[in-house]
């Protein structure tokens, strides 16, 4: 079951963003609140410490699909 949530405030760190979210799920992060490039920091130091393989990562990032907003994809 996939489900969408969107963040508007700033509530967690940058590493508390990535334990909202289950498997198959995005998170919309507003840009007001956080920087992109803080969260793209942020799931490339999550995806290291998974241990993930560099073509097969745990998280990804998308600044493309919501207006805005940069998203976060849990892929397992």
């Amino acid at each position: 079951m996939n489900m969408e949530r969107t963040l508007n405030s700033k509530k967690y760190s940058y590493a508390g963003l990535f334990q909202h979210i289950q498997k198959g799920n995005t998170l919309h992060v507003s840009l007001d609140c956080y920087s992109a490039s803080g969260v793209q920091v942020e799931c490339t130091r999550q995806n290291k410490y998974a241990g993930c393989d560099p073509k097969n990562n745990k998280y990804t990032t998308s600044t493309t699909d919501k207006k805005g907003y940069i998203t976060i994809y849990r892929r397992y």
